[in-house]
């Protein structure tokens, strides 16, 4: 028998192919939440000395980046609030309001005054934003990975979720990536540091309208559908949905690490570096959003790549394989240590590969481990307690450790976290969390 096959699975509540309206406005969303998210990251190095002022370049990057990390914190307490309505009540209204909340604190972004106007109170201003993005992107995810789940055809809920969560997060980041390059090599390095940075926000933000009318044509909530009347009556109430949460406590720790330690991996990759490469090292910008671009491409097609792969070898075995891979990559990125555009490059593609396809996994990893009753509750709230601990500390500490001249203990404790992830999914699968795939 399939190790795949030991344990009593749900079967996707959709028999049929989504439709591409479907799958883009669910995709689209996700993409668009990474690309305002993510941005923020990208442009730190050139926040920093509008916002928060020093005589240091590497304190102001610290002090930004600080910020980019408190909106981490606040998704466990969106998810804990809107995980449960959208379990409850309505996946759809949930969806909506996450786009319209990220798109509008991305345009004010674009607008905002800066030290030199508002004083200490523009660096306040910009925290209160990331906190707002970070309220609604908590329970994003969950919703995204639910609604997911129910769509993929049966026995390919790895290829659709490795879609869905894959590559249209990658497509996020990507054009992130590429967006920061084109107005980079467009405009002077003067004007990128003056002005040009807030272009990627307008955009983003501009871009949140056609993504909400792409999700307001979404059907409401296809878990609801899918589930009987007797088993809805008793989803009906908030204590009933945390009890169930707390009796699959041991699950809901899998997820939190599971998601925790590629988390590590992925802002190390995409913000941690290139800000390292654009400040402490001072390397040429273009080229940096260039290969992280490079980078993200290799993401996009990896997607239904390695979630098919799952499908048929294995959720476990693949999951296992690739988050062993981590171990190495952390101590790769150890040989940037200097200004070398030839070096960053390397870390960047070879390591990156390794992450990426551990990106492109993750989230139908933490999928298959929840019960559909709450799977959108379940997962939001591992999602981002996962990437609040862990990803959101993480491009913080890699600069810091590196000015401290102790960088190999971020690889070290991004090893750690990796192996633990393993332990933990294995733990869970024994006692019998698995509930989507073979």
């Amino acid at each position: 028998m399939h190790p795949e096959q030991q344990v009593p699975v749900e079967p996707s509540a959709n028999m049929a192919r989504p439709s591409r309206r479907m799958t883009a406005g669910l995709g689209g969303g996700v993409a668009l939440e990474w690309y305002d998210w993510n941005i923020y990251g990208l442009m730190a190095a050139f926040l920093a000395p509008h916002f928060f002022p020093s005589e240091d370049p590497t304190t102001a990057v610290l002090a930004s980046l600080a910020v980019f990390g408190a909106g981490f914190f606040a998704r466990p307490i969106g998810a804990a609030l809107l995980g449960p309505v959208a379990d409850l009540i309505s996946h759809k209204r949930v969806m909506l309001i996450s786009v319209a909340a990220m798109s509008a604190a991305s345009l004010i972004v674009a607008v905002l005054p800066t030290y030199e106007t508002l004083g200490a109170g523009a660096g306040v201003a910009l925290l209160v934003l990331r906190l707002a993005q970070g309220l609604v992107t908590g329970a994003e995810a969950g919703v995204a990975n639910a609604i997911g789940a129910e769509l993929s055809p049966r026995g390919e809920e790895g290829r659709y979720l490795g879609l869905i969560s894959g590559t249209f997060i990658q497509l996020g980041i990507v054009s992130s990536s590429a967006m920061a390059f084109v107005v980079s090599a467009i405009v002077t390095p003067d004007a990128m540091a003056d002005w040009a940075w807030r272009v990627p926000f307008a955009i983003g933000g501009v871009a949140g309208i056609a993504v909400l009318y792409l999700r307001r044509v979404l059907p409401e909530t296809l878990v609801t559908r899918a589930v009987s009347r007797s088993d809805k009556a008793e989803r009906r109430g908030a204590a009933s949905l945390w009890k169930t949460l707390w009796q699959a406590r041991l699950a809901l720790a899998a997820v939190v690490v599971v998601i925790g330690s590629v988390q590590i991996a992925n802002y190390a990759w995409i913000t941690g570096l290139p800000n390292l490469a654009n400040s402490t090292y001072a390397e040429n910008s273009t080229w940096v959003f260039a290969l992280t671009t490079i980078m993200g491409i290799v993401w996009i097609v990896s997607g239904p790549i390695i979630g098919g792969l799952a499908d048929r070898a294995g959720t476990a075995r693949v999951f296992t394989v690739m988050r062993l891979a981590l171990v190495p990559a952390f101590f790769f990125m150890l040989l940037y240590r200097e200004q070398n555009l030839a070096m960053f490059a390397l870390v960047m593609v070879i390591g990156g590969v390794v992450v990426g396809f551990n990106m492109c996994l993750y989230n139908y990893v933490a999928v298959t481990l929840m019960p559909r009753e709450i799977r959108t509750t379940g997962v939001a709230l591992g999602y981002a307690l996962g990437v609040s601990l862990f990803g959101g500390t993480s491009s913080y500490l890699l600069v810091w450790l590196r000015s401290n001249g102790n960088f190999w203990q971020f690889a070290a404790y991004g090893a750690i976290v990796a192996l633990a992830s393993v332990v933990l999914y294995h733990l869970a699968r024994s006692r019998g969390h698995v509930h989507v795939g073979r």
